[in-house]
């Protein structure tokens, strides 16, 4: 429809007074008047309005009246009821996703942070080939089995020098994991502890399950009490 330049100035000053607290969140306002009988007359001016919102889908609205002015009042006022239904949605979104964001935050801080583990020692000249100090990965443990004096005779243990057994010699050095460790070994949950020179406290304790010596007199004692001979000397007048 063809308006004339007062009206159209009318329009643009209602509809910016409506929209105007909404003026952050639109970015581009279009106005459309149609009418859709012609001659014929009747309810056939048609008013709508399609608002660009910022972050948000578009907004329309649509009305229906006999004059214009009446078709513009009632989309107007549709658009802003859909506006203000689209903000407070967001809002409302944007707070609870906020709330979300802080208790994720609270629940991260509250986790224990993970325990970075150092890299394995390395092992040094003469030292451990498998163990406790520098781990027990399969490289190690391929290592610590290996019997170069096999394949290489330069590499072999002189038996005269003092503290060097044959034992020694059999094993490849002087390793108790070189002596007592098996490469086919699923079943296994444990390996030897390596030591080339002073053994750990806790490879050569002692093992809990064993007979303790207390034990021993105990059973000692209830045998020499509770024996058939016993009971007999203990029945007989």
């Amino acid at each position: 429809m063809r308006l004339g330049t007062v009206e159209k100035t009318a329009l643009r000053a209602k509809l910016g007074r409506r929209l105007k607290r909404f003026a952050p969140h639109i970015e581009r306002v279009a106005v459309r008047l149609e009418d859709v009988n012609g001659p014929r007359g009747g309810k056939d001016t048609i008013c709508r309005i399609e608002l660009a919102m910022s972050g948000m889908k578009n907004v329309f609205a649509e009305a229906r009246a006999h004059e214009v002015m009446s078709a513009f009042e009632g989309a107007s006022r549709s658009v802003k009821n859909a506006v203000e239904t689209a903000i407070g949605k967001r809002g409302r979104s944007v707070r609870r996703r906020a709330r979300a964001e802080t208790v994720r935050a609270k629940e991260r801080a509250m986790m224990p942070r993970p325990v970075r583990r150092k890299p394995p020692a390395r092992r040094p000249a003469g030292g451990s080939l498998i163990g406790r100090r520098v781990g027990r990965s399969r490289e190690n443990l391929e290592r610590a089995a290996a019997r170069p004096e096999k394949t290489r005779r330069d590499v072999w243990v002189d038996t005269s020098l003092p503290g060097v057994s044959a034992t020694d010699r059999k094993a490849g050095g002087g390793s108790t994991a070189a002596r007592n460790t098996r490469l086919n070994a699923r079943r296994a949950t444990a390996t030897l502890e390596d030591s080339a020179r002073k053994p750990s406290r806790k490879s050569t304790r002692k093992s809990a399950n064993r007979a303790k010596s207390g034990s021993k007199l105990a059973r000692k004692q209830k045998r020499k009490i509770h024996s058939p001979s016993a009971r007999a000397r203990r029945a007989s007048p």
